[in-house]
């Protein structure tokens, strides 16, 4: 009589790490790299061909790695989905960034060194090569207050590419023309932005290549990471527009009442952070309808210098915000000693201004980002 030969399959990541997986992936016969990657893109089958006691011997093994699995009939066809995902975070509140590293080291191994290079960027580009199903647990799993985790599928996704052409550089323009990009809005001449949007991944690389072979500074963008400031730079004086501007600010964004008058003497202030189109583009016209004037400000264009203030110890002082400049920059940094305190011209993206600013107050020191507008 023939026996009936079953197959492992694995439904997700569940609890599972790099170290549970590696407790187990020589008694499937598959390398570290390979188990991997089977879990990474499930659902998806582990092992095959096996009599019913191995079967779920296999199982109650992953079960005890709190991976996900079933048994199915070996001749039971099992695909898994051909799209694959990456996962990329934004911060916007670092309180809770050291757990966040700790979760994110223990499931991929990587040294905490590595993540914080990492996730120095914006947005930091954490995993790829996912199905959408794990991608959907990670983001579940490492989310956080203040920690936004986004998937995007490369062939889907659109691109756009930038590249700049500074004090109105007539040779790079001249590259930039023939490869299809154009001028982004009115842009002074010493921070000249040329784009092409709207890309697939292909065409993207193929441009990026191209201008790599000529040595030229163009770089890809990931629509589905885009994120925004929303910006609110005036108001109207009519007390019925502002009423109903109050209206907005109450009910779309949560901004008490009470705040209201004192906000609008204080104009311009970022109104949201790291907004995604789809978030901030309703409130946006809502407040142009009523006479605002308002933008949105791609974060990951934005660049900052730091002034450091309420310092009471410079010499320990210093030395801890040198140290800690340096392992958020990826590079050391000048000091100037100001009256208004020690500045630093450190051309910080998002991410290192705002972790610089979260852990230089944790001694006492506040940090102020001072907005880079040579770009």
């Amino acid at each position: 009589m023939h026996q009936q030969s079953y197959q492992v399959r694995v439904l997700g990541v569940g609890n599972a790490d790099v170290l549970s997986i590696g407790r187990f992936h020589q008694r499937l016969g598959l390398s570290r790299q390979d188990c991997i990657r089977r879990i990474l893109t499930a659902p998806s089958i582990l092992q095959a061909k096996l009599d019913i006691h191995s079967a779920e011997e296999m199982v109650s093994v992953l079960k005890e790695a709190d991976l996900p699995c079933d048994l199915l009939p070996q001749s039971e066809q099992c695909l898994s989905p051909p799209e694959r995902f990456e996962l990329a975070v934004y911060i916007s509140d670092f309180t809770h960034i050291t757990s966040f590293i700790t979760d994110l080291a223990l499931f991929t191994g990587q040294s905490s060194e590595e993540l914080l290079s990492c996730l120095s960027k914006t947005p930091a580009i954490i995993l790829g090569n996912l199905s959408e199903q794990v991608a959907n647990e990670l983001i579940a799993r490492f989310s956080k207050p203040g920690i936004e985790l986004m998937k995007s599928c490369s062939d889907t996704a659109k691109y756009t590419v930038v590249a700049y052409a500074p004090g109105g550089d007539r040779g790079l323009i001249a590259y930039y023309r023939e490869f299809g990009l154009q001028q982004a809005g009115a842009q002074p001449e010493q921070s000249q932005c040329w784009q092409l949007t709207d890309l697939t991944v292909q065409k993207a690389q193929a441009l990026w290549q191209k201008a790599n072979e000529l040595h030229l500074p163009l770089v890809i963008h990931n629509q589905d990471y885009y994120r925004f400031d929303l910006l609110l730079k005036s108001v109207p004086e009519s007390a019925q527009q502002q009423q109903a501007i109050s209206t907005i600010l109450s009910s779309q964004l949560s901004i008490p009442l009470h705040l209201h008058p004192r906000l609008f003497t204080s104009l311009p202030i970022i109104l949201k952070r790291s907004a995604s189109i789809a978030d901030y583009e309703p409130i946006m016209n809502a407040l142009v309808a009523q006479g605002c004037a308002v933008t949105a400000e791609w974060v990951g264009g934005i660049r900052f210098n730091l002034r450091f203030e309420n310092i009471t110890d410079a010499p320990v002082q210093c030395a801890r915000l040198e140290k800690l400049c340096t392992a958020i920059m990826g590079r050391s940094v000048n000091f100037v000693e100001t009256t208004e305190g020690w500045s630093v011209k450190a051309d910080a993206n998002l991410h290192q201004g705002l972790w610089i600013q979260y852990e230089a107050h944790q001694f006492d020191v506040h940090c102020r980002l001072m907005r880079n507008t040579h770009e």
